[in-house]
């Protein structure tokens, strides 16, 4: 099954929907994992804090960017195991994430473990909704350095809407928050409060900037926090590139 990632985040929200009479337990740590090669293989632990048993699925997808957009697919390279499980109340159950392919890292590989707890409804009474849990922990794949990213930043606008874009040369991805532009006469347009995305390594992503129009010989101001300092930068109009 492949999925777009705003149809993934739209699942996560409404299978996390509140239900009457019962309330999830299942808990997941670490929230993102690492692995540098020649390393292949980490692990992920589940938490079942309750007073009853609960089953959880595990799955892996490759997680990439097209077209600036973020997308799923069903992982070959890397598997977990087990794909299922049944954590007891009050324990934990340990998870291993594997990198089965045998081709070698090259850039930063990026997939997302997906763990969905699957409720009891045995026992709920009559109209009642279980309430279940999901999680997306990121995982990437390393280079024996670690990488660096390379952002380049360019503009475009369509159908009357501006479109700004992060194109990441390097081969370890940015994590980006507090993403803003402005034109330098207005108040900055704030595209994300909080995390604004990832730039997958070799990869570009794409916001759209709500209001904002590049005139011509005015450039664009970014401002952003990424995971390894802040991020300024300038996009210039198409007459000046």
């Amino acid at each position: 099954m492949r999925l777009t990632f705003a149809a993934f985040s739209t699942a996560l929200s409404l299978i996390a929907a509140p239900a009457s009479g019962f309330a999830a337990s299942l808990q997941v740590s670490p929230t993102s994992l690492e692995v540098t090669a020649p390393g292949a293989a980490t692990t992920l632990t589940l938490n079942n804090p309750g007073d009853a048993p609960l089953k959880a699925q595990i799955r892996v997808y490759r997680w990439c960017l097209v077209n600036g957009e973020e997308r799923l697919d069903p992982a070959t390279g890397v598997v977990a195991s087990p794909p299922m499980a049944t954590l007891q109340p009050k324990t934990n159950y340990v998870v291993r994430v594997v990198r089965v392919s045998k081709q070698p890292v090259i850039a930063e590989e990026t997939y997302r473990l997906v763990v969905d707890e699957i409720p009891d409804r045995t026992n709920l009474p009559n109209r009642s909704v279980a309430m279940a849990f999901r999680y997306s922990v990121p995982v990437f794949f390393m280079t024996k350095d670690g990488g660096a990213p390379n952002l380049a930043w360019s503009s475009q606008t369509r159908n009357g809407k501006t479109f700004v874009s992060a194109t990441n040369t390097g081969t370890r991805r940015v994590r980006l928050a507090d993403l803003q532009i402005s034109d330098g006469k207005g108040k900055p347009v704030t595209i994300a409060k909080g995390l604004a995305g990832y730039v997958l390594a070799r990869s570009s992503k794409s916001w759209v900037a709500p209001g904002l129009v590049q005139s011509a010989g005015t450039p664009l101001q970014i401002t952003a926090r990424g995971d390894l300092g802040p991020i300024n930068a300038r996009i210039l109009p198409e007459a000046a590139r």
